[in-house]
């Protein structure tokens, strides 16, 4: 998968930078990949995160900071939703109800990007995938 270029799912994000629920090997591998330029994340992940913190689902005390962190220290681009990406999420079919999700797949296939995910309803759709 040389050459290739990934977009992080919201968890597979979370998982990488915390280090938790992944291998070494995904780590050391996505840890290059970012320096390379290769690693994408959605802005619309930073959303779900402050949710999700909102909610008290996920333990980051400032996502503000978090954000930065990671956009500034890891190497990883961050991906901005086109209207037409949005626009194409809205016509996928209904395999997956998460309007976050549902983005996030449009993205990669809009930019040819491998999808990093763990979720089993991502394989549903038309988009090549990295498995957790």
């Amino acid at each position: 998968m040389k050459g290739q270029s990934y977009l992080f799912d919201t968890h597979a994000l979370i998982f990488w930078h915390q280090q938790e629920n992944v291998s070494e090997e995904f780590n050391a591998f996505f840890d290059e990949q970012s320096q390379q330029g290769q690693l994408f994340v959605s802005s619309v992940s930073f959303w779900e995160i402050g949710l999700l913190a909102q909610k008290d689902r996920i333990t980051i005390s400032d996502v503000n900071n978090w954000a930065k962190e990671i956009l500034t220290l890891s190497g990883i681009r961050l991906a901005e939703p086109s209207v037409t990406e949005m626009i194409d999420s809205t016509l996928l079919p209904p395999h997956h109800k998460d309007p976050f999700d549902r983005l996030l797949i449009a993205q990669a296939k809009q930019r040819d990007l491998i999808f990093v995910s763990r979720d089993s309803l991502i394989g549903n759709y038309d988009v090549s995938t990295y498995w957790l």
